[in-house]
């Protein structure tokens, strides 16, 4: 019976893996490999850079952003989109913890996709009000930081075991 007991817990953390294709909560996305979390952080920092470079040239209404949001958003999405046309019933998910930034960014569970277009959404739109309201390096220093803070936070848990 001790034998049993003392291998209950190996049992529920191998049932409770998943493959990129179950993804059923948010929390999930927070088991990504470190790399990927890298990935997806300099991703968001990149973007912000690009929206605080070229924000001033923009006129000061709002229809821009809406346009920069669904640009950046469409430049994420196509090679997704893409890759999608080549998936097959026989296609290999590999386990959350163990997918490929490149070779498996297309075989998420659809609303993954939402979930990180709104957050994309989310800092292109902060970015811009930022650099609208004040456009100085003190701004936007402490604005990436953040987002760097945030977006890698799950692989800040990991690290830190917090």
């Amino acid at each position: 019976m001790t034998d049993k007991a003392s291998s209950y817990p190996k049992q529920v953390a191998v049932l409770d893996r998943k493959r990129l294709n179950e993804m059923n909560r948010l929390g999930d996305m927070g088991r990504f490999p470190i790399p990927v979390l890298c990935g997806a952080t300099f991703n968001v920092l990149l973007t912000i850079g690009v929206v605080w470079h070229f924000e001033p040239r923009c006129e000061r209404t709002l229809y821009p952003l809406v346009y920069w949001i669904a640009g950046v958003l469409a430049l994420n999405l196509l090679p997704v989109v893409l890759l999608r046309l080549t998936l097959k019933p026989a296609t290999v998910y590999p386990l959350i913890e163990e997918m490929d930034f490149f070779r498996d960014q297309h075989k998420f569970s659809n609303w993954v996709y939402l979930a990180a277009s709104a957050n994309m959404a989310f800092w292109i739109s902060v970015a811009w009000i930022a650099s609208d309201l004040c456009h100085r390096h003190i701004i936007i220093a402490p604005l990436m930081i953040i987002a760097f803070l945030a977006t890698f936070f799950p692989a800040w848990v990991r690290i830190f075991k917090i």
